[in-house]
């Protein structure tokens, strides 16, 4: 019962389906809202984001141009001032301006100017373009060799219109300035020269610092040629653009003078921010957020939703679980009460009270139980047939009228006690005739298997000779082979004897050549020696003709004649002893060639008795071949002879044991009372 209720809980249960269905279309439903709704949300905070940064850089460019442009109006209208006009006028080259007659007026004026505004006013001033002279509302008047045209703000007059500085650097305060430069204009229409105003850049900053863009974010002053004139970090002041860590697309639109909403990245961070120009001044105005604080509301609304949604998602799935489990409750029971019946049980109880189709089928089961209980006489009578079949008597009696599926029953259990009646008999009677026939098969088999058993002692007595035989002609095929090596060593050392003996022919030859030579040398020696004791003698007789004088030459003389005579003696016994050599050499090589002559014939023989070998080595090993392949036949018959002999023993085994089990079948079979 355990074991069925743990394969029923490893089944899918009809709750879980449900719940997955249905949950997960609900399920599924919600997940599209909540990613439909964060899209939207996220949209929407995006936009804001960005119209926020917009309209930041807008209100921070337009203070920016209100605040420039009441200077270069207030410029433009002291360009105008007909006592300026008076003094340029008046001021020639090589002039001092300062004794222009209407130049204290004109310095008055420019005083009251600086004093309207002294915060950031820090000088107005008037400068000629003839003179090449300037003088300022503060009292500075320029010196001999100043340069009008070395000035930031002398494009006003070549361009003709009214301009603002790059700031710098003031030298007598240190503070961050700009000129706004407007030009004078003579009666004629020509440039007589320039005034402004020097603007401290304070009051810019501070409009700048004061704007706060969320928590991190902050506003960016540049000027035209992007020169960061504020900044939070007060290192990057006066730094141009191009020389900072930012992304090359703010470079571009700065130089481009192109305003946009932008993505950038800054000192290793992503940041927004949208670039605005304040009017004409060409001064821009850059806003900056940190991406997170840019998707920080989106990224809290997105936590937000994911927590509702998961929530949500929960407590639906466990809504739906806990009504599928209610609903599937009263299957559980009609489940229990079916695997009770499944088991043979059929006292069982239903109780169902549910109105729907589980109802309905509460009712259907217990008919069905009722009706079971009805068989149950049914099942009584077959089981008690059964059992009488089982103890071995086939005669089968039913008392009891079966109707409907159970006649087949009936049927069923009368058939069964015919056939196996009629089986019974036909058993006994093969039974007897197969173990009359495993007897005689068993007798054949042994007489088998001792024939086998005689076959097998015999071949393997053939097989052992084979082997000795084999293992002879294979020694006498290492031996034929040995030998036929050893006749190849003897006739490659005849050969190089041979080889020797020419050798020593050639040389006595030249030895013999050698002493012809030597002998016609000692011919010459003689020939030389007569010479000389013919020369010898001529001197003797001169020497006497000479008399007393010539006796000293005579005793040289004479011993010439001795050596001469000393010396022809020697060369006939050289002479003799080579003639004497030159036979044994002639003897020798008689010898030698006789030698080589036999060598010769001793060649030719160790030849033919090296082929003789070879040839015999080569039949050898064909014998030895032929040996091992009748070797491997004998003894693949001599397996085929013990594979013989194992089989007609496993036969006659099997014979026997055929015989016991068929006596066995005849007992088992007397069991059974047949009816005849």
């Amino acid at each position: 019962m355990g074991q069925q209720r743990k394969g029923a809980n490893s089944k899918k249960r009809i709750a879980d389906e449900i719940l997955r269905q249905i949950g997960g279309s609900v399920i599924f439903v919600l997940l599209l809202i909540a990613v439909v709704a964060i899209c939207m949300v996220g949209w929407l905070i995006i936009t804001s984001k960005e119209t926020e940064l917009t309209q930041e850089s807008n209100a921070a460019a337009n203070q920016l141009t209100g605040f420039l442009e009441q200077y270069t109006k207030s410029v433009e209208q002291l360009s105008v001032n007909p006592d300026i006009k008076d003094v340029m006028t008046e001021t020639k080259a090589g002039d001092d301006m300062q004794q222009a007659e209407k130049m204290e007026a004109v310095m008055e004026n420019l005083i009251n100017i600086a004093n309207t505004d002294t915060e950031n006013v820090m000088a107005v001033w008037l400068s000629d373009l003839d003179a090449s002279a300037l003088a300022q509302s503060d009292g500075f008047v320029s010196g001999e060799g100043w340069d009008i045209t070395g000035r930031g703000w002398y494009g006003c007059i070549t361009e003709k219109k009214t301009v603002l500085t790059e700031p710098y650097v003031d030298s007598s305060t240190g503070k961050m300035i700009l000129s706004a430069a407007a030009p004078v204009y003579g009666d004629g229409g020509e440039v007589l020269g320039a005034v402004g105003m020097d603007i401290a850049l304070d009051h810019m900053t501070d409009i700048m610092s004061g704007y706060r863009i969320g928590s991190k974010g902050y506003m960016l002053l540049l000027s035209e040629n992007g020169t960061f004139l504020y900044h939070p970090q007060n290192d990057i002041i006066q730094k141009n653009i191009k020389d900072v860590d930012i992304s090359r697309n703010v470079i571009d639109a700065v130089m481009a003078k192109s305003d946009g909403f932008m993505k950038y990245r800054t000192e290793g961070l992503t940041k927004y921010g949208s670039l605005q120009q304040a009017g004409d001044t060409g001064y821009l105005v850059l806003s900056s957020m940190p991406s997170s604080e840019y998707y920080a509301m989106l990224t809290a609304m997105i936590i937000a939703l994911v927590i509702i949604f998961a929530l949500g998602i929960v407590l639906i799935a466990v809504s739906i679980r806990k009504s599928a489990t209610k609903l599937t409750k009263p299957i559980l029971e009609l489940n229990h009460t079916a695997q009770q019946l499944a088991a043979g049980n059929l006292d069982v109880t239903i109780n169902i009270t549910s109105e729907n189709e589980i109802g309905q089928l509460g009712e259907s089961f217990r008919k069905t139980v009722s009706r079971l209980k009805e068989y149950i006489v049914y099942i009584d009578e077959t089981a008690e047939a059964l059992a009488r079949i089982a103890d071995g008597k086939l005669g089968v009696i039913l008392k009891n009228d079966y109707v409907g599926e159970f006649q087949k029953i009936k049927t069923a259990l009368l058939n069964i006690s015919d056939s196996m009646n009629q089986v019974m008999i036909g058993i006994n009677e093969s039974s007897e005739r197969v173990s009359v026939g495993a007897s005689e098969l068993a007798t054949a088999s042994q007489v088998l298997a001792e024939g086998a058993q005689g076959q097998a002692a015999s071949i393997e007595e053939l097989a052992a000779t084979t082997s000795t035989v084999a293992e002879q002609v294979e020694n006498s095929r290492r031996e034929a082979e040995n030998s036929a090596k050893a006749t190849e060593q003897a006739a490659a050392m005849i050969g190089q004897n041979q080889i020797k003996m020419k050798q020593m022919m050639d040389a006595m030859n030249e030895i013999h050549k050698t002493s012809q030579q030597v002998v016609g040398i000692i011919q010459t020696i003689e020939e030389i020696a007569s010479q000389t004791n013919l020369l010898s003698l001529n001197a003797s007789i001169e020497a006497a003709r000479a008399g007393e004088a010539g006796r000293g030459f005579a005793v040289v003389a004479d011993e010439i004649g001795k050596l001469a005579l000393e010396s022809s003696r020697a060369a006939n016994n050289t002479k003799e002893l080579i003639e004497i050599s030159m036979e044994e050499i002639n003897k020798g090589n008689t010898i030698a060639a006789s030698t080589m002559d036999s060598l010769k014939e001793s060649v030719s023989v160790v030849d033919h008795v090296n082929e003789m070998i070879q040839e015999t080595a080569e039949n050898a090993v064909v014998q030895a071949e032929n040996m091992k392949q009748l070797r491997a036949g004998i003894e693949e018959l001599a397996h085929g002879i013990q594979d013989n002999s194992a089989a007609a023993q496993e036969t006659s085994a099997t014979s026997d044991e055929l015989a016991s089990q068929a006596e066995i079948l005849n007992k088992m079979v007397q069991k059974f009372e047949l009816c005849q």
